[in-house]
């Protein structure tokens, strides 16, 4: 079929075209009645053969074929689709063009979100539009802290023509355009600068370049290879011809705006192949798009507060974006070589003259600030070399960094360095095709699981990685998972060129590995991978994932889990190998005996945050403050929970008595499928946070989770406690003893 050869942005839009033709009524859509059957092709990705497994349309049977559809159903069946993975809006459907069908199911209610956009100034000639949303807003696993998120743009103002940086999801859409043509002559600005661009992002460019026609004004876009291509793939040729012009940015690239000359550095990941970076020498800021960014909506632009404030965020968005990727992290921040504006001279290894000459780099520095000049690189007679000197970093997402730029810019260097320290241990190769976003989130989730078990990851998107890479990855990995959406019925392309080179690995097929896919239809993709990989003797390690339309909280929960499992897997076999080639016998030593005697009460820990659900048993557990109550829990990284227990989040902690402890705890060490329900078969009832009470506690304790500290393998949670109960006044608290301090 067609859907094989083309790419996988080019497929969804086909059948974003193929949905508006059949709303519309155009020959895009090819619609044809026989016996009360309707038949949708486009372009070869919805055809007649193409099977559903379920539908909530009336006289749909499951299992039937598109061309069993009426009109109605029809098209509701393609708008939907498109509009669960948001390539297109909702459109009303006009009836009275139909004869017959059951009606439509009503649309779901909007979810009322607290957003707006605002304007605020960076600095000179330098404006900031900031889309702000209190809310989760997405579904994805890095929005997971609930603090709700901004979309960021700026604008820059030269003597000569003024620039757009960046534009805002289809969140935003058209209040993003509404203040642009409030707060700016739309016909000034000329250049659109996109340092991220993806299908979300598509409503708002068409309606800018809409507000930029009627003003019958053109716009120059400045983009890498991979933004071009997909730009030309989403918007319609005509535009390209009437309303902007493309340019592809390659590396050294400047843009003269007249006293502004920006300069593009290229910065691309796996999971944004078509990131670019912008700085402006003249006022010392970097737009970084995503690097640096963090999801968290305060009423501050300004990281005020510092790590203390945002901390969390930032660490929490690059474990969930960038720690899968450490490799290219690394090689982003080394051509990011950032150092602060006013950071203080550095005199290691220094002596005599060069000592000067670190001082007079400082002042000269500050001076130059001060007056709003530019430093452009190695102008310090080679003491700052290759150095963007910066004043503020302004991410695509979050605050803009500067009170705490030195700190964050050093931070990341040292979880990149952290991951690719993960990685010398042990590898699993996260392999993927995505064409609504659906298929990466999963992904995201997985790589996070792996992670959090310290295991390394190598994040493979095959539409850009090339078979030498594929190849290389699976010979130093330990073990990999495969991931797909489903187009036509089928695999796409890159898909099945990369199981072709992973069934002809004889050492891959000595690998665990998994299997996981998104799909909007049937899923063929994800069963055929499975299916081969089976029949060719590989070990999977966790059961096939498959995702239909959206990914919710309790699948991403799945996916956490599966990749945990697998990470753990791989890490015990490590061991096992090296315990064989230790002595048999050892002793604890000294420290380790002597730790093991700490000891403490054995509770249950249970937290739900929407539809995902987890416990765990715990004896970690101590008081940690008298007002307001609070207690300090250890919670280890891999532990299916620690996802549920972030900062803000609730829980019930249930503590156990003496001898009513066998049966829970016998439960709660067992081993577990990715997403099995802990606590099955036990009596509970359900706290007014949500989390579950347990029938046999003693008593239990409903608490908010106030900060988090790394300690080590644990996590140390600092909770105050809501409210509680005493259950039992007569039954002794059970306590975990240990004869080592080495284990649990």
């Amino acid at each position: 079929m067609m859907a094989l050869t083309m790419p996988i942005a080019q497929c969804a839009h086909a059948c974003a075209l193929a949905s508006a033709a059949a709303t519309s009524g155009t020959s895009s859509a090819v619609v044809s009645r026989s016996g009360g059957s309707v038949i949708l092709n486009a372009v070869g990705i919805l055809s007649s053969q193409h099977k559903l497994r379920s539908s909530s349309w009336t006289g749909l049977r499951p299992g039937a074929g598109v061309s069993q559809l009426s009109k109605t159903d029809g098209i509701h069946v393609c708008r939907e689709v498109l509009e669960t993975h948001g390539l297109v809006r909702a459109a009303a459907v006009d009836q009275s063009s139909v004869t017959t069908g059951a009606p439509p199911p009503p649309p779901a209610a909007p979810i009322k979100q607290e957003s707006d956009v605002r304007i605020s100034q960076v600095a000179k000639d330098t404006m900031t539009i900031r889309g702000r949303c209190m809310d989760r807003l997405k579904y994805e696993v890095e929005y997971g802290l609930k603090r709700g998120t901004t979309n960021n743009s700026y604008v820059i103002k030269g003597t000569n023509s003024t620039a757009l940086i960046d534009i805002m999801d289809q969140s935003f859409a058209e209040a993003f355009t509404k203040t642009l043509e409030t707060a700016f002559d739309l016909s000034s600005i000329k250049y659109l600068v996109l340092g991220h661009f993806s299908p979300k992002r598509v409503e708002s460019l068409k309606i800018l370049l809409q507000a930029l026609e009627k003003k019958g004004t053109s716009i120059e876009i400045y983009c890498s290879n991979p933004a071009a291509q997909l730009l030309t793939k989403l918007l319609a040729s005509d535009t390209l011809e009437k309303v902007y012009k493309l340019k592809t940015v390659r590396a050294g690239d400047v843009l003269d705006l007249g006293g502004h000359e920006l300069q593009f550095i290229l910065t691309p990941t796996p999971r944004w192949p078509d990131g670019m970076c912008s700085y402006d020498p003249s006022t010392q800021l970097l737009f970084s798009q995503k690097l640096f960014s963090a999801h968290v909506c305060e009423e501050n632009d300004y990281d005020i507060g510092g790590v203390d404030v945002y901390g969390e965020d930032w660490r929490f968005y690059f474990e969930c974006m960038l720690a899968s990727s450490p490799k290219q992290t690394k090689a982003a921040l080394e051509k990011l070589d950032i150092v602060a504006q006013y950071s203080k001279p550095s005199y290691k290894d220094r002596k005599g003259v060069d000592v000067v000459k670190e001082d007079m780099k400082f002042i000269f520095s500050t001076v130059l600030s001060a007056f709003n000049l530019p430093i452009s690189k190695g102008m310090l007679a080679g003491s700052l070399g290759d150095k963007l000197v910066t004043a503020a970093i302004c991410p695509l997402h979050g605050p803009i960094v500067r009170s705490s730029l030195t700190e964050l810019v050093r931070e990341y260097g040292v979880w990149t360095y952290e991951k690719l320290k993960q990685s010398e241990e042990a590898t699993v190769a996260v392999i993927y095709a995505s064409a609504y976003g659906n298929t990466t989130a999963l992904a995201q989730a997985i790589s996070r699981g792996i992670s959090k078990a310290g295991v390394g990851v190598d994040t493979l998107n095959v539409e850009i990685c090339s078979t030498e890479e594929l190849v290389a990855s699976l010979q130093r990995c330990s073990g990999f998972v495969i991931g797909s959406p489903t187009l036509g019925g089928h695999m796409p392309t890159p898909i099945q060129n990369a199981l072709g080179v992973i069934l002809c690995d004889e050492y891959a097929k000595k690998l665990p590995c998994g299997v996981f896919g998104s799909f909007g239809w049937s899923g063929e993709a994800v069963d055929m991978i499975e299916q081969r990989l089976k029949d060719c003797d590989f070990n999977l390690a966790f059961p096939t994932i498959r995702c239909k339309f959206k990914p919710t909280e309790a699948t991403l929960q799945v996916c956490e889990e599966s990749g945990t499992d697998l990470a753990q897997a791989i890490r015990k076999l490590k061991l096992k190998k090296r315990s064989e080639a230790a002595p048999k016998f050892t002793v604890a030593s000294n420290v380790e005996q002597a730790v093991g005697r700490v000891v403490g009460s054995l509770c249950v820990l249970t937290a739900r945050s929407g539809d995902a659900e987890s416990a765990m048993l715990a004896s970690w557990v101590s008081q940690a403050s008298f007002v307001p109550p609070g207690l300090t829990i250890a919670v280890a990284k891999d532990r299916a929970v620690e996802g549920l227990v972030l900062v803000g989040a609730r829980f019930v902690v249930n503590v156990l008595g003496q001898n009513k402890s066998n049966a829970v705890a016998k439960q709660l060490l067992k081993p577990f499928l990715p997403g099995e329900n802990r606590m099955e078969g036990l009596e509970t009832t359900v706290a007014s946070n949500g989390g579950l009470i347990l029938k046999d506690a003693i008593s239990w304790m409903e608490c908010t989770v106030q900060s988090r500290m790394e300690t080590g393998d644990h996590w140390v949670l600092y909770a105050v406690v809501d409210s509680g109960k005493l259950e039992d006044d007569t039954t002794l608290t059970a306590v975990h003893y240990r004869k080592t301090g080495a284990r649990y």
